[in-house]
């Protein structure tokens, strides 16, 4: 019986070093397939910096920022007016600026998911974050987030008379997206 064990691993063994010698040979591919798959991956950009002054450095990112500003979607103004979204600002972390409209915190996740779903129906792109708080869990109701605070509290007039609702213009934070429901 040890015989017939050894004899069985001695052939698994040598099956197992064919395998390895002949799989890479045969699933390899044709030199075709790899020139395919290679990337072709550009060389770097030459920047002589020691030619440029800071006058042109600064001219060139001026440049590159209107150039990069005119790619950004238009927002709507109103049905005829458009607007392109320049006035980008960041924070000390370097995430953009923007802002919400917080409608309502409720307790029960329900009522906060059926306020997003009425605001939701009236075309309002609307959010709601989970809070874990010492009174317990919390479900706040936002529309937004926008980066014009004054076209946020424009909006924050017309849901007042249409929903009932005082809001309150905050923050948005991108960190807190964690805390968001889905759907």
């Amino acid at each position: 019986m040890d015989a017939r064990l050894k004899q069985r691993v001695v052939g698994a063994f040598v099956l197992t070093a064919l395998a390895i010698i002949i799989l890479p040979m045969l699933l390899d591919g044709s030199a075709e397939d790899r020139d395919r798959v290679m990337a072709n991956i550009p060389d770097a950009p030459k920047i002589e910096v020691k030619k440029m002054s800071i006058k042109d450095l600064r001219l060139q990112m001026a440049r590159m920022e209107r150039a990069s500003a005119a790619q950004l979607p238009r927002e709507v103004v109103d049905e005829n007016t458009y607007e392109t979204a320049t006035d980008f600002t960041l924070d000390k972390n370097n995430l953009p600026v923007s802002w919400s409209l917080q409608l309502g915190s409720f307790e029960s996740k329900e009522n906060a998911i059926k306020l997003r779903t009425e605001l939701r129906d009236a075309e309002y792109r609307s959010y709601v974050l989970h809070a874990k708080t010492s009174k317990g869990e919390t479900y706040r109701v936002f529309i937004g987030p926008m980066v014009k605070k004054s076209a946020l509290q424009e909006l924050q007039g017309k849901i007042e008379t249409s929903f009932k609702l005082r809001g309150q213009v905050v923050r948005y934070r991108i960190e807190d997206d964690a805390g968001q429901l889905g759907g």
